[in-house]
């Protein structure tokens, strides 16, 4: 290479690092002039009109949607205590909004109207499906294919009230820990409440999407309404999947996005949603991972019988042959703050929501918001929701801009990596 080649590289080199200032500097101020020139909280409204919820999708904002108190109430049987005009003095409007699922789903009812039929559960070792492990991998759950009782039965709630049942007695510490919480048991298998550590080594969590509760959980369609009225006529479309979810806080969906207008209803227990939008999508550091999936070695029968608790049940198989996934490895929720701005330092700019979606609440999560998603159970183990998915709209500028987003951010890192390459 002559002398005036090296120095030309040099300057084409010099004229990209500038190139990725400039353009870095013009999103910063997107993102700041967003944050500015919207509210910083997520508002909690009644039941809105159709025009009403239209201007949060307009806005490109998400709500919470709270079902009046009496539709979510479980009322006990007449009594001489209970007149029964006190239980008819709900309007038209609350009577359409008390779903049976309010009152019937809990794990004996499920049980019974399930029966004996599979349904597909995702089991990883750690509550993390569809996350990036090792920095490495983005780890996939393992389907398994079980009925609704197997399933519970591998639920530490479930253990727990066998191990008492068998012992013939409920101590004092053992009403607290089943009446209140099961809030302690832990992403860890946690000892709280003398409750042992997960002898399975398995987090089971029901997350099958795409329209899950029409195939394997039909038996339950007529517990919620099929669409929400005012969403399918401010977006004059009907639900494109509807979705049934089941877990316990050991479970934890990372932070990602979907093309899809999402009204989420949690039916029991308590959703707790981290929300960023899209305009911060040069926070979060996407990039590319190995995609892999989880795989059991306690189904192997070459392995099953060296399966000990220092030996970890599930290993993670990558895809043959390899297949990369863009996906985001920050855990805003379970990180101490320093960290994740250590290793990720855009980060610092982000303004996440954090909010908590309770009975009875509706949750309207825009597309392509970023969420991360945890949850806490009821006083039977079980956290429980239902979301409907409506196809999101592909006119005005809300997807070429995100996708305007996508590709910038694409470039900026290509310059960064040529600029290594050089050096």
């Amino acid at each position: 290479m002559t002398r005036s080649e090296a120095g030309a590289g040099e300057q084409r080199i010099k004229d990209a690092a500038s190139i990725k200032m400039r353009l870095e500097e013009e999103i910063v101020s997107l993102i700041t002039e967003t944050q500015e020139f919207n509210i910083s909280t997520v508002e909690r409204i009644e039941i809105p009109t159709a025009l009403q919820f239209h201007r949060y999708v307009a806005a490109n904002r998400p709500v919470i949607i709270s079902l009046p108190p009496s539709a979510t109430t479980i009322h006990p049987p007449e009594s001489a205590t209970t007149s029964s005009t006190q239980r008819l003095d709900s309007t038209a409007e609350e009577k359409a909004w008390a779903w049976p699922a309010f009152t019937k789903w809990t794990n004996d009812y499920l049980v019974k109207t399930l029966g004996s039929k599979e349904i597909t559960v995702a089991c990883t070792p750690n509550g993390w499906a569809d996350a990036v492990v090792d920095d490495k991998y983005f780890a996939m759950p393992c389907e398994k294919k079980m009925t609704f009782e197997q399933f519970l039965d591998g639920m530490p709630i479930r253990t727990r009230q066998r191990k008492t049942q068998a012992s013939g007695h409920v101590g004092q510490g053992d009403e607290e820990a089943l009446s209140s919480g099961v809030q302690d048991l832990g992403l860890n298998g946690g000892e709280a409440h003398g409750l042992a550590a997960d002898p399975y080594q398995e987090v089971r969590y029901i997350q099958l999407q795409n329209g899950n509760l029409m195939t394997e959980y039909e038996e339950l369609l007529e517990d919620v309404p099929a669409q929400i009225p005012f969403i399918s006529e401010a977006l004059g479309k009907e639900p494109d999947a509807v979705n049934f979810w089941y877990g316990d806080e050991r479970s934890t969906t990372s932070l990602h996005k979907d093309h899809y207008e999402n009204m989420y209803a949690v039916i029991t227990g308590r959703k707790i949603f981290t929300l960023i939008p899209p305009t911060e999508q040069f926070c979060l550091h996407e990039k590319q991972y190995i995609a892999a999936t989880y795989v059991d070695t306690a189904d192997s029968t070459a392995s099953s019988s060296s399966s000990t608790p220092a030996t970890p049940r599930y290993k993670l198989e990558p895809m043959d042959p390899v297949v990369h996934t863009k996906w985001i490895a920050l855990n805003p929720s379970h990180e101490p703050e320093e960290e994740i701005f250590e290793k990720y330092p855009r980060y610092q700019m982000c303004q996440p929501f954090k909010v908590v979606v309770n009975p009875g609440e509706m949750l309207y999560l825009p597309a392509m918001w970023y969420h991360q998603v945890e949850q806490e159970p009821d006083h039977e183990g079980k956290c429980i929701a239902v979301n409907w998915w409506y196809d999101m709209g592909f006119e005005g500028d809300r997807f070429s801009n995100a996708a305007f987003m996508t590709n910038l951010l694409k470039l900026v890192d290509e310059i960064e990596g040529d600029r290594s390459d050089h050096h």
